[in-house]
């Protein structure tokens, strides 16, 4: 299977995992609101949508990351305040609760991006030092 297919799949099932997460403290803070399963497939098809979006939008590069991620941001509003009207989803919660989900799991994901493009930079230093040190043992 092609590899962004799969960083995809995982993404898709990563982000769902934490709105589910994040939706069951709201639920748990405002007084137990449930869950249906039409609800979970609507999320998870929202999740797609952004996703897939995202993927796409990594191929557009602004002077500023600041407008990367402002651009990531606003399409992640959009598609969750569309699929929130679609589905009647602000009938049982307020708009901005979808809304400060979106903040958190970008913010969770946008870390945990950075964390693991620094892990990347330290092991290529890594080997850098050793080509530099193999290539000063080596005989001229």
């Amino acid at each position: 299977m092609n590899e962004n297919i799969k960083k995809i799949i995982l993404y898709i099932f990563a982000s769902t995992g934490t709105v589910f997460f994040l939706y069951s403290i709201y639920g748990i803070i405002s007084g137990g609101i449930s869950i249906d399963s039409h609800t979970i497939l609507e999320i998870i098809g929202a999740n797609t949508v952004i996703t897939i979006g995202l993927f796409l939008f990594e191929n557009i590069k602004f002077r500023y990351a600041i407008f990367e991620i402002l651009l990531d941001i606003g399409y992640m509003v959009v598609v969750i305040v569309i699929f929130g009207l679609l589905f009647n989803w602000y009938n049982y919660i307020p708009i901005w609760i979808p809304i400060i989900i979106v903040f958190i799991v970008y913010t969770i994901f946008y870390l945990l991006g950075f964390v693991r493009i620094r892990k990347d930079i330290e092991e290529i230093n890594e080997l850098l030092k050793k080509n530099k040190e193999k290539e000063k043992n080596m005989p001229s």
